[in-house]
Order: C-alpha cells, then structure tokens, then sequence
C-alpha cells in the first residue's frame, strides 16, 4: 500500500473537450404515501422521458411518472386495487407500440394466487384495457412483452403448472391468446424476449434443470423458437454456481447479444458482468466476463440491459458493487460501452450527487437511445438514513460519452486511447467516489504490462500526481484534504495510452 501525498509533475498533455449539447437530468422521484418505488422502464417521447415501474404504499401497485426534458414532473399516475397486487414485470417490460402508447407485461396477485397481465396505454398512461392470463389455480409471473411483426403481442413469463416452466404466449393485437408454449422442466425462471430476423422469437433466463450445477444453482439459458412456438434450440451457459440472465436482444447481423452475470468459481470465485454474443444459430462469437472493483462477489454484480446501437457498438447498463472495508455495501449504477467485439470502449459508475453514504445504494435497469445520441435510463435509489427513507425511482439522461451534464462531459483528445491490448485486464477504481475525506483508488495489470503509471489531473488538464505501478495489484490511500472541492480525472498511462480514463469527484 502507498499514500500518495504530493504533486509530482505539473506538465500538463491532457486536454479536455467539453460537449455543450449535453443536458442531463439524475433525479430521483418519491410517489406520495409510499414505502418504495422502482423505476423498470424509461422512454424519451415527445414531452419529455416516461418512466414506469412499481411502487408500494402498504400493497403492491403500478407507478408511472412523466417528465420534460429537464426532469421535472409533469404528472404521476399509480394504478393500484385496495383487493389486489399489481406488479410491472422486469425491465424492459413496456415497450411502445407501432400504432401508438405502450404495452407492458406484468402480474396482478393475492396472497393466494399470481396471474400475468398485458397492458395497453395511451400515450399519457391512461389505461386502454388489459388482459389477464392463466389460471388461478397456480402462479403466473410476467416478465416482458414484445410487439410482433402482425400487431400483436408475445409475452414471457413463469408458470408454475408445470413446475415453474418458461411460459411463451403469443396474441393478437387486442390481447386475445393465439397460441401458449411451455419450455423446461424443473425451477425455470425466464426474464427476456425478442423477435428473430426469421419471425421467431429468441428468449432467455436463469434454468436450474439445465447446465453445471443443476438442479442446485442457476446457469443461463437462451431459447429460440420458430413463430409458432415451436422449440429449434437451447444454448446453457455458466459455472458450478449460480450465473444470472437479465436482458436479450437481437444484433444486426441476425444474431444476438445476452447480459447478465456470472460467478467465475473455475478461476476467482468472483460475480461479474457478463456479456455473450451469438451468430444467428445460436453458436459463441464470444463471451466477456468483466471484472468488478475491489475484488468484489457480490451476486448483485451484473448487467441489467444490454442493446445494440446503430453504429455496430453495445450499451450494458446495470449495477457494481463494491466489498471493501471502506466502502462496504457501496452499490452504484453503471454503464458500459463495448465493442463490437466485446472491448469495453468507456465504464462508468452513477450515483446522485450528494447522496454518499454508504448504504445508500444506486442500480440502473433500463437504458435506452435518445434523439439526441445520449441515452435515457431507469433505475433505483435505495437510501440510507439520514434520508426519507424511502426506495425511490430514479431517472438519468446522459449524453453519448456517458455525461450527465457539462460539467463531466470529458474526451480524452491529446494522448492515443488505449485500444489493442485487451482492456478487461485492467481494472481501475476510485471509492467513494464522491469523496471527502478519505479516497482509495485500486488498479490491477496485467502481468506483462512493466511501465504503467496511475495519473490523476484537474479539469485544466494540470498533472496533480503520477504515480509508477510496481505490482500486478495496487492500493493507494489518498487523504482528502489534499484536494479542493471539485472535480478531477485519472486514468492508467501504459505505453503512452491512457486506460480507462474516469472522472473523481471532491465534495466538501
């Protein structure tokens, strides 16, 4: 362990380029007379962004919430039954559809029974009318819906009558049942759905009757099956542990693209995001598992929602967890940026400011594009006291750097990125971050690299300290007073390439 205590270059050949478009909203939003909401969905519409997911105010209900461009409210809404509990699915669970509003998959339950339920919106949240399924002799939990290429609807979810299938239902446009699949045997938990360039559908979620470790642990499992529900193949993924399956979607080159998490026990014993990437048969392009800060195993370790994007690039949005003596229990938001090949292109970790303390806790579920080439993105707040105590929902606009506001809009310019060497074998962290009076900052090499440097920089790209990495595994402590209130940035100089350039912030 070394302190890093003073200045040691004041060279400066970092410079910073700032992105004036970018306009960025990181808020949370309370429902009145509620012990806790969620945020699964988000969407840019013409008002502004819509977030929808659940809340409760002593039972389970549905919450929608409405902003302009700047996050400020402009209506919400709670559909909810003093008899029953209403729940929203999982992320991704509402959806637009082509003919205008939304459509969103979930559950309405008692104490006795759970039954699954499409809902159709108008483009202000009013309900336009809803379809329950199953029976209420055994449970049915809805996770996601997706609009066919016909207008209408095929849902994912759980049913129990046999043992707690995947449960594949396909309807019309008014939310009549064509058709209803059952897939698996055994404790089957299914999350995500998509529609294949063929007309099938391509589905995934945690198995227990498949794959190392069954029937004892939960491995992944991706589905495809024709139009009609027909099963053409299973892919299982994962280690003797359990591994989980949050988030599928479809690529342009008529494959797929998977998030999730999972624990590598055949090396560290570590959770970790994990992202695979299939052809359209179904068979390995690659697979990345990306390592968490601080040596961390916690299971809540993974990606929530990974997509595409029009350039060929992924977006992963999820949650890192920190298990470090200092930040303990520390959970953040985070966003990824990868490659076509999976090479992580920026990684950052999101919290509100202000909102520090350990046990206060952030996780992104929803990340979506805008109009503007930035992302809308829906998620948690889980508070510590001294707070109001209530789980929130939270919502964040960022730009395509992954930008909150101007004032992080930060582009490396001067110094070549790092791009050949394989990045996930580098780790780079700072905690807490924002700090005050006490940072830690960990960075791990890769065995090869012999002449790397950790550097940190204010925003006038003046060098504060550069600090030579002798190890495979550094730890620095760094005492708080030895910086003014504001922002700073560093990063890893290997070769003359910056590695995993990210932003620290001082508070007061």
């Amino acid at each position: 362990m070394k302190i890093i205590a003073k200045i040691v270059c004041l060279l400066s050949i970092f410079f910073l380029s700032i992105n004036s478009n970018a306009q960025g909203v990181n808020k949370r939003y309370p429902f009145v007379n509620t012990i806790f909401s969620a945020g699964l969905n988000a969407f840019e519409n013409d008002s502004g962004y819509l977030m929808i997911g659940g809340v409760d105010s002593g039972i389970a209900s549905i919450g929608i919430v409405q902003t302009d461009f700047e996050g400020n409210v402009l209506f919400q809404k709670t559909i909810m039954d003093t008899n029953l509990a209403y729940f929203a699915g999982f992320q991704g669970s509402l959806i637009k559809v082509s003919s205008g509003g939304y459509a969103m998959y979930g559950s309405v339950a008692t104490s006795s029974w759970a039954r699954d339920k499409l809902y159709r919106f108008n483009s202000v949240g009013d309900t336009l009318w809803t379809k329950t399924m199953g029976d209420t002799a055994f449970d049915q939990v809805g996770s996601q819906v997706k609009e066919t290429l016909d207008g209408g609807f095929v849902c994912v979810g759980q049913n129990t009558q046999y043992s707690g299938q995947n449960w594949v239902v396909k309807t019309d446009s008014l939310g009549a049942i064509e058709w209803e699949q059952w897939y698996g045997s055994g404790v089957e938990r299914p999350t995500a759905i998509a529609l294949t360039p063929d007309s099938g559908y391509i589905f995934t979620g945690w198995t227990r009757s498949l794959g190392p470790g069954a029937p004892n642990n939960d491995n992944i499992r991706i589905t495809k099956i024709d139009k009609q529900g027909n099963l053409q193949w299973n892919r299982v993924f994962g280690q003797t542990d359990d591994d989980n399956a949050w988030s599928i979607n479809t690529t342009q080159d008529g494959g797929y693209i998977f998030g999730g998490s999972i624990r590598t026990v055949n090396t560290d014993s570590r959770t970790k995001h994990y992202a695979i990437r299939l052809d359209s048969q179904g068979d390995t392009i690659w697979t990345r598992a990306y390592n968490p800060p601080t040596l961390a195993n916690s299971g809540l370790n993974g990606f929530r929602t990974i997509i595409e994007l029009s350039d060929g690039n992924f977006i992963a949005a999820g949650q890192e967890v920190y298990t470090d003596s200092i930040s303990f229990s520390r959970h953040d938001g985070l966003i990824m940026k990868l490659k076509p090949n999976g090479d992580i292109l920026w990684n950052k970790t999101y919290r509100i400011l202000g909102m520090n303390a350990n046990g206060t806790d952030f996780e992104i579920k929803d990340i979506r594009p805008t109009n503007d080439g930035g992302f809308i993105c829906g998620g948690v707040v889980y508070p510590s006291f001294p707070d109001t105590g209530t789980q929130d929902m939270w919502l964040m606009k960022i730009d395509s750097n992954g930008c909150v506001d101007t004032s992080n809009c930060v582009i490396v310019s001067s110094i070549e990125s790092h791009t050949q060497l394989e990045e996930e074998q580098y780790t780079l962290k700072a905690y807490p971050n924002p700090f005050v009076y006490q940072l830690t900052i960990v960075v791990v090499l890769p065995q090869e690299s012999t002449n790397a440097y950790l550097v940190i920089k204010d925003v006038a790209g003046k060098e504060l300290c550069r600090t030579k990495l002798n190890s495979a595994t550094n730890q620095y402590n760094i005492e708080g007073k030895q910086f003014s209130s504001g922002i700073y940035f560093y990063f890893i100089e290997d070769k003359e390439k910056i590695i995993l350039p990210q932003k620290l912030i001082k508070m007061e």
